[in-house]
C-alpha cells in the first residue's frame, strides 16, 4: 500500500491534468498495470508519476522547500551584545534603549527574532565605529596641537558631526596621521 502523501500527489496530478475517470484509469493500466491507485506499490507510483510528468504535469515543491533551518541562538546574541557594551563601557540600558527605538520592545530579554537582535547588534557596531573614529581623530588633533572645537570651522563640518559616521570616516582620512604606537589601530584605508 502506498502512503497518503503519494496517493494525494497522484490525485492532484490527475486533477491538474484535467483527466476524467476513464482517462485516469487507462493511464493507471498503461503505466502500472492496475485499475485503481490503491493497488499501486512503490514502483507503480514511480511509473504513474513519471507518466503524469510526461503528459506535462509539473509537481510543486513542498512549502518548506528551500527554507534555511533556524539556527538562531538568543543566548549567543545576548553575549555578543554584552561584549559590545563592555567594550564601550556602556550599561544594558543603552542596548535596551536601542531595542525600544527599533522594535518598541522595552527589554532585550523580550526580543524574539533574529532580525530584532541583529538590529541591536548592528546599531552597537556602528556606535563602536563612531567611538573608534573619534578616538583616532582626537589622537590626530593632539599630534597637531588642535582641539575638536576648531574642527567645524576649519573643515566646514555639519552640526552633530561627532555622531555622523560618514563625516567621521572622511575626517579621519583628511587629517594627517599621528605618530603611531604599535598597539593602536589605524583607521586610514
Amino acid at each position: 500500500m502506498i502512503s497518503k502523501g503519494k496517493l494525494a500527489q497522484i490525485h492532484i496530478a490527475k486533477q491538474q491534468l484535467g483527466l476524467d475517470d476513464e482517462a485516469y484509469r487507462a493511464l493507471l493500466a498503461r503505466a502500472a498495470g492496475v485499475s485503481s491507485s490503491k493497488q499501486l506499490d512503490d514502483r507503480g507510483v514511480t511509473l504513474v508519476l513519471k507518466e503524469f510528468k510526461r503528459l506535462g504535469w509539473v509537481p510543486k515543491a513542498p512549502k518548506r522547500a528551500g527554507r534555511k533551518p533556524n539556527t538562531f541562538n538568543k543566548h549567543e546574541a545576548l553575549a555578543k551584545i554584552e561584549a559590545q557594551l563592555a567594550d564601550m563601557g556602556l550599561a544594558w540600558a543603552y542596548a535596551e534603549a536601542i531595542a525600544k527605538r527599533q522594535t518598541g520592545i522595552e527589554r532585550l530579554d523580550w526580543l524574539r527574532t533574529e532580525k530584532q537582535f541583529k538590529g541591536v547588534i548592528a546599531a552597537l557596531h556602528i556606535e563602536q565605529e563612531k567611538r573608534g573614529y573619534l578616538e583616532y581623530i582626537d589622537r590626530c588633533l593632539v599630534a597637531m596641537g588642535e582641539t575638536r572645537e576648531n574642527l567645524p570651522r576649519r573643515y566646514r563640518l555639519p552640526p552633530r558631526w561627532e555622531r555622523n559616521l560618514p563625516v567621521l570616516k572622511a575626517l579621519a582620512k583628511a587629517l594627517p596621521e599621528p605618530p603611531r604606537n604599535t598597539d593602536e589601530p589605524a583607521f586610514k584605508d
